[in-house]
């Protein structure tokens, strides 16, 4: 684990080149506190991550030494441990990047407006890589908790939470 910028890259660093070990975390202080950021692959076909999509491992066998991601899928809450992070800035198909494991940082809330003071989870209705409000409901969604408001978030819309995929 590094800390800040003394690895050498930013945070927001972005190729199709791999430019630091998969996995590998940067502890970074902030205006809001301390953030974790992972290194990863966007396995994702042709989509690039965009701000706010949260990204789950890769479940297919080994892809990238467990460190490819994909968007998280509409309606599907994924559990906190294949929960990577949420991605910060957008990372192009085929490219390695940074994403937000924990701190405060931008989420992308579903077709339903995200409440004021709410944990929150992945699986947004409407678009794939958003998150919604986590209900106690009857599909174990509290197990992909992977957030909490500080403010309400429009629905379609990029806001500011905190985020704790760890």
């Amino acid at each position: 684990m590094a800390i800040g910028s003394a690895f050498g890259i930013s945070v927001t660093h972005v190729s199709t080149t791999q430019s630091a070990p998969l996995g590998f975390e940067v502890v970074k202080q902030s205006a809001t506190g301390q953030e974790i950021w992972v290194y990863v692959f966007n396995d994702e076909a042709a989509t690039a991550f965009a701000v706010g999509n949260p990204i789950y491992r890769d479940p297919s066998a080994t892809t990238y030494n467990y460190w490819g991601g994909l968007i998280a899928p509409v309606t599907v809450h994924q559990p906190k441990v294949m929960v990577l992070g949420v991605a910060q800035h957008v990372i192009a198909a085929g490219s390695f990047g940074f994403i937000m494991m924990r701190g405060v940082g931008s989420v992308l809330a579903g077709s339903g407006a995200l409440t004021l003071d709410t944990p929150f989870t992945t699986g947004g209705a409407g678009t794939a890589g958003t998150v919604i409000d986590y209900g106690d409901g009857t599909s174990n969604e509290n197990v992909a908790v992977i957030g909490h408001t500080a403010a309400a978030i429009s629905g379609d819309a990029v806001g500011s939470a905190w985020i704790d995929c760890r």
